[in-house]
C-alpha cells in the first residue's frame, strides 16, 4: 500500500504507524519536497517553462541518486522516474545524465 493511494486519514495514519524510522523520515522528505513544489508554483505561477524546470532539475537529481545507490550496491526503488508527463527533450537529457556521478 503506498501512502499516496490512500482515502481514509484512518488508514494514513496506520500505515505510517507500520512504518520503521527511515520508512517515515523518508515520507517526510517526500512529503515536504512536494509541499514546497507545489507551495513554490502557487506562489509564483505556474507556467510551462517553470513546470518543465522545476521537473528538469528533480529528474536529474533523482538521476544523480540512482547513480549513487547504484554505485554503493544498494537495490533502487524507482529505476526509473514515475513521470505522467513526458517532454521529449527532458526524457533525452534525464537519460544522458543516468550514471554520470
Amino acid at each position: 500500500m503506498n501512502i499516496e493511494n490512500l482515502e481514509e486519514p484512518a488508514d494514513m495514519v496506520r500505515e505510517l504507524r507500520s512504518m520503521d524510522d527511515s520508512q517515515l523520515i523518508g515520507q517526510t522528505l517526500v512529503q515536504q519536497g512536494a509541499i514546497h513544489a507545489v507551495s513554490f508554483i502557487l506562489a509564483n505561477g505556474c507556467t510551462d517553462e517553470m513546470a518543465l524546470a522545476m521537473l528538469e532539475s528533480l529528474r536529474s537529481n533523482a538521476a544523480a541518486i540512482r547513480a549513487e545507490t547504484m554505485r554503493r550496491g544498494k537495490p533502487e526503488l524507482f529505476p526509473e522516474d514515475q513521470i505522467a508527463f513526458i517532454d521529449p527533450a527532458i526524457s533525452q537529457q534525464a537519460k544522458g545524465q543516468e550514471g554520470t556521478i
